[in-house]
């Protein structure tokens, strides 16, 4: 005779991770989010309800769907790659450009110690400082130059310095093949595209496999963005609108392997 009513589920568990992948609305190519702590789909359903009072009093005999719409979070974003970033400042894709200079100059009015200039120019080379007389500006003793962000920082004055001192700098061309970052800040109102989130479980885990195509979403950065923090691995979340399109609606959930 059986102990229980019924026989217990015990099975069907599921721990499982995700490889998160996006293709820019217009093009083809689909790229990867990098390492991400979850993925969660909010739907958002709102409903009408009915009610009668022919029992004498008021009861609820259905509810109506007038909308269906959802959200979805990227939590825990850890690669900060160029999709990352068009997706936190709400940029277009831009590289840096400009054209070679030489000799170009930048004046340091009433030069003193601690003052810092940044040279207009990307990568610029051949960097040096000097005044109207005799003096001489050594690189290191008496200032410093660091060129990726171009500052020029005055760390020291020679024993003859004028009142006045002047940088001069040099830089060579760059192009979109340096793939220098330029983003305007907010400029748009998010990336928008198709997603793709393939479930993946650990050799000896629990569940099976499956995978979620959303047609049309739109991401935004959700929360503070990180752009200094020594102490904390950075990371990054975004939140995304889902929408419905005409052929195919939101998209679709499908088992890689049989539930």
């Amino acid at each position: 005779m059986a102990q229980l009513p019924i026989r217990p589920i015990t099975t069907k568990q599921r721990l499982m991770g995700c490889v998160v992948l996006f293709k820019p609305a217009g093009t083809e190519k689909l790229i990867k989010f990098g390492p991400c702590e979850s993925v969660e789909i909010t739907p958002n359903i709102t409903q009408v309800p009915s009610y009668t009072n022919e029992f004498g009093d008021r009861r609820l005999i259905g509810n109506f769907t007038t909308e269906k719409s959802g959200t979805i979070g990227l939590n825990g974003l850890s690669m900060w790659t160029e999709l990352l970033y068009q997706a936190l400042f709400m940029a277009n894709k831009k590289y840096r450009t400009q054209a070679a200079v030489t000799s170009q100059t930048i004046s340091i009015t009433d030069v003193a110690v601690g003052d810092i200039v940044r040279i207009p120019a990307i990568r610029a080379t051949a960097v040096t400082v000097s005044d109207a007389g005799a003096a001489v500006y050594v690189e290191n003793t008496h200032f410093t130059y660091h060129a990726k962000t171009g500052l020029v920082e005055i760390v020291a004055l020679p024993a003859d310095a004028e009142a006045d001192a002047t940088v001069t700098y040099s830089a060579p061309a760059i192009t979109e093949a340096d793939k220098l970052l330029d983003l305007s800040v907010m400029e748009t109102s998010g990336i928008r595209g198709e997603l793709h989130i393939v479930g993946v479980i650990a050799a000896g885990q629990v569940g099976k496999e499956t995978e979620v195509v959303l047609h049309d979403v739109e991401f935004i950065p959700s929360g503070a963005i990180s752009v200094g923090d020594a102490a904390n691995l950075n990371t990054a979340t975004l939140t995304g609108s889902m929408y419905s399109t005409s052929a195919s609606g939101y998209g679709y959930m499908r088992g890689l392997e049989a539930v």
